[in-house]
């Protein structure tokens, strides 16, 4: 047999290994930093899928509940016409409380039309509102608690709806659902408050 003086063996399967070693390293790297941008990313928007249900749900949901509808006459002697309306309201089952400064009102009557109407309004453009029932003391209409809302504060302006005449009243929160209430003044208007609607 013939010996191999001087011959070094070269073997490059130790090489391979590190590389594919080094390969493999890089590629866990990569997928772990892949995985935290996906997780940032599902928790971005699962927090925006979240405020974008709670926003839609609050507008599907959100409304008041009219109980009655009241007409007021300043007017004296028997030729009578309704200056004031007035609504009694609570929240619709389900909704969330209203502050009294989001609500929106609209009122038309003939040829006469308003809209935009706010509690901080001027002239034509206000409403008033009290407290029937109240039971946190602030300005917020929640569950269990009753108001009034006047156009035009009572006493503070004049709808001059006759006899006969028929209007429409809105009532909208900034985010929600509008009611809507649509009342024919009596033939014949005899007292300051008026109950009966034709």
């Amino acid at each position: 047999m013939k010996k191999n003086i001087g011959c070094f063996l070269r073997d490059n399967r130790g090489q391979v290994g590190i590389g594919t070693l080094i390969v493999f390293i890089t590629m866990i790297l990569v997928a772990a930093v892949a995985a935290g941008v996906l997780l940032r990313t599902s928790g971005t928007l699962q927090t925006k899928a979240t405020a974008t249900g709670e926003e839609a749900t609050s507008e599907v949901s959100t409304q008041i509940k009219v109980i009655q509808a009241l007409g007021y006459s300043s007017d004296s002697g028997s030729d009578r016409n309704i200056t004031s309306v007035g609504l009694t309201v609570q929240l619709a089952a389900g909704s969330g409380a209203i502050a009294m400064s989001d609500l929106i009102l609209s009122f038309k009557s003939g040829s006469t039309y308003y809209r935009g109407i706010s509690s901080t309004g001027a002239s034509n453009l206000n409403f008033s509102y009290n407290f029937i029932q109240n039971v946190t003391g602030n300005s917020i209409l929640e569950s269990g608690e009753t108001a009034e809302l006047w156009y035009p504060a009572k006493d503070g302006g004049d709808l001059n709806i006759d006899s006969g005449d028929t209007f429409i009243l809105t009532v909208q929160p900034r985010n929600g659902q509008v009611t809507t209430v649509k009342k024919t003044a009596p033939d014949v208007i005899q007292n300051a408050y008026i109950t009966d609607w034709t």
